[in-house]
């Protein structure tokens, strides 16, 4: 993909209000999507993460209720909650495990990673990393043409409950609506960011 069409579909895309019900994002470019959700980077590749794909209609009428009823929770042909590890303790173990049985490796031998990965896990800010999957699952959408609703508007704590996250060890970070833009006034609003000089700085 050329780079002007890769800006081209970044100008295209915007954080959609109102989502069509009756279009449908097929498997197949959901699982691209969550995709590159799943392959982003993180701290010494911890990957403290979770992506929850909501189908169920009354889960997601009881997640519209504390997302201050947004339209898009329960209108847009997908909904993922993208949380957070809340044991941060474990992952750098889970790791090892991971890269030892891909690159045929003893413990003994990613001692050295072990010890990394622990300190990192103990300064690391778990919610914050949760927020690069979601980054990378909005432009993949937006390169394929399809249409995404980031949120961070909704109560936390009752997303949790109604998921049974903190079973889990997890903890919402964002949800992002998935599908095709409906009757969205901002469809057709003038996109308004800083210039690119004013953002980007070069020191040489």
């Amino acid at each position: 993909m050329k780079a002007e069409e890769i800006t081209k579909a970044l100008n295209w895309r915007y954080a959609v209000k109102t989502f069509d019900t009756e279009r449908k994002v097929s498997d197949t470019d959901l699982h691209a999507i969550l995709e590159s959700g799943r392959l982003a980077p993180s701290t010494i590749g911890l990957e403290p993460w979770k992506f929850i794909v909501v189908k169920n209609p009354e889960v997601r009428a009881k997640l519209r209720a504390v997302g201050y009823d947004q339209t898009k929770i329960t209108d847009a042909s997908h909904l993922v909650v993208i949380a957070y590890r809340t044991d941060g303790a474990a992952l750098p173990a889970e790791l090892i495990a991971r890269m030892g049985a891909a690159q045929n490796k003893t413990a003994q031998e990613l001692d050295g990673l072990m010890q990394m990965a622990t300190g990192a896990a103990a300064h690391a800010d778990m919610k914050a990393q949760a927020y690069i999957p979601l980054g990378m699952m909005v432009e993949t959408a937006a390169l394929m043409g399809i249409d995404t609703g980031p949120m961070e508007g909704f109560d936390s704590a009752q997303v949790n409950e109604i998921l049974g996250l903190g079973a889990k060890n997890l903890a919402a970070a964002t949800m992002l609506a998935i599908g095709y833009r409906g009757d969205d006034a901002y469809a057709t609003l003038p996109k308004t960011r800083r210039a690119y000089g004013e953002v980007v700085e070069v020191i040489e």
